[in-house]
């Protein structure tokens, strides 16, 4: 049975693939058409820190994006004088 760590992990525009030393991975982005593809090896704990990083960013614009849409309910809500603004 081969090895699942071993594996390639696609990422979105990326992919992740094994190096011969354990300890590292190499990441390969799919550029435009005419780019040359970018690789970047880094140690697995890098890998994680950057995973780590992308969930807190995702986090950080999810909750921007939420007080957006409240703003705009309420907005919407106080235009209208027969609507009752669940905000206020």
């Amino acid at each position: 049975m081969p090895d699942p760590r071993a594996r390639r992990i696609d990422v979105g525009p990326f992919h992740l693939l094994p190096t011969p030393d354990a300890e590292t991975w190499t990441a390969t982005a799919r550029g435009a058409s005419d780019a040359e593809p970018v690789e970047i090896t880094a140690q697995w704990t890098a890998w994680v820190a950057f995973a780590q990083r992308v969930l807190q960013a995702d986090a950080l614009w999810r909750d921007v994006e939420a007080r957006g849409d409240a703003w705009d309910e309420g907005f919407s809500a106080a235009r209208d004088a027969g609507a009752a603004n669940p905000y206020r």
